[in-house]
């Protein structure tokens, strides 16, 4: 009989989002592939010390869901347990810290931690670009034991739709993401003016924006062609109502809106972020805006709703391909499978991380 294997997956527990989405799609993989996963919040609820060394003692690896609060939890609890910890870096941890205008202590304390982290997981390879821009101002050289692991393209329900573009009037245009400033909605408003006036774009989220897009898009409200439907549950009927989404993120790591919707066999057109060109480029660079203005936008959209629908088709089955649920849940499951054979070196991995011998950067999808 297998000795059962044991994931203790450290999470912030703080409302819905990218991050939450695909943790919910390892967390299912793993248990279907025999891993017996517990999930413990960090934030939420603050458990005491002693329940958290607890569960990491009863854990074989730990994994922190994101690479700030639950990753300082998960490698100080791995060196107290003496087990192997994981950081699952989601965004673009560089210009994450220069929006905030981060401390250079901050960004020192981040270095330290990713350091004794005995593996780091980027979710795209945008996301390990950012990471080694942070890490390349430290003393020492940037960590080896990097791998990239693509989210996946997957939604409930995705798999019953086609390709096809809904029949209406209009041209349904839809926006998943928070009201803030590194999304950039309001770029959403002249976009749109810039469309043919059969153009809708209907908007799903919330944030402190939220009043700017009401008093600044109120001619497109009026006419009927903005849509502001707030925070919803966001399911493959949402997406199969549009002819495309839209993204115009000053910034992302590798975002779910975009694999949501290519899930449900719906194009996402999009300015041209890193993490977009990386999805993006070979199957469908028609569908990348020239450079980050509206009116590039635009014509990015004008483009992909004039693409033939059987080339439309062939780009977004070839996307499909390239992020499926079954490639990275096994690309997981074997990275947490050799830290679980190299474990009985974790104690003295945390003690010396440049004697180990980690792993170069790879993709963990094809």
């Amino acid at each position: 009989m297998n000795k059962p294997r044991h994931v203790l997956l450290l999470t912030e527990e703080s409302g819905v989002g990218g991050v939450q989405t695909t943790l919910h799609w390892l967390e299912s993989g793993l248990t279907e592939r025999g891993w017996q996963v517990t999930r413990l919040p960090v934030r939420h609820g603050r458990p005491s010390l002693w329940a958290c060394w607890q569960a990491a003692r009863r854990a074989q690896v730990l994994v922190a869901s994101n690479n700030f609060l639950p990753a300082y939890v998960s490698v100080a609890l791995a060196w107290l347990a003496r087990r192997p910890s994981v950081v699952w870096v989601h965004g673009p941890v560089h210009e994450v810290l220069q929006q905030a205008s981060a401390s250079p202590f901050k960004t020192a304390w981040l270095r330290t931690v990713y350091r004794w982290a005995s593996h780091l997981v980027c979710a795209s390879q945008t996301s390990c670009d950012s990471l080694m821009r942070v890490m390349a101002g430290a003393r020492r050289a940037a960590p080896q034991n990097v791998s990239v692991i693509r989210n996946p393209a997957v939604l409930p329900g995705a798999g019953q739709s086609d390709a096809a573009m809904p029949a209406t009037e209009g041209v349904a245009l839809g926006f998943v993401g928070r009201l803030s400033p590194e999304k950039q909605p309001l770029q959403l408003l002249p976009m749109l003016r810039l469309l043919p006036p059969a153009c809708q774009l209907h908007v799903v989220g919330d944030g402190e924006l939220m009043g700017a897009m009401r008093s600044d898009g109120q001619d497109l409200l009026a006419q009927g062609r903005l849509h502001l439907h707030g925070q919803q549950t966001v399911t493959a009927q949402t997406y199969r109502a549009w002819q495309a989404t839209v993204l115009c993120s000053r910034y992302e790591g590798y975002p779910m809106t975009a694999l949501e919707s290519l899930a449900c066999g719906v194009p996402c057109v999009s300015t041209p972020i890193p993490a977009m060109q990386e999805m993006l480029g070979t199957p469908a660079p028609l569908w990348l805006a020239q450079d980050e203005s509206p009116a590039a936008l635009a014509e990015a959209v004008q483009r992909c709703l004039a693409q033939a629908p059987a080339d439309r088709r062939a780009a977004i089955d070839s996307l499909q391909g390239q992020h499926r649920l079954e490639t990275f849940v096994q690309a997981w499951d074997e990275l947490l499978t050799r830290q679980l054979q190299g474990g009985q070196g974790t104690e003295k991995q945390a003690m010396n991380l440049d004697a180990s011998r980690g792993e170069r950067p790879h993709g963990g999808q094809s």
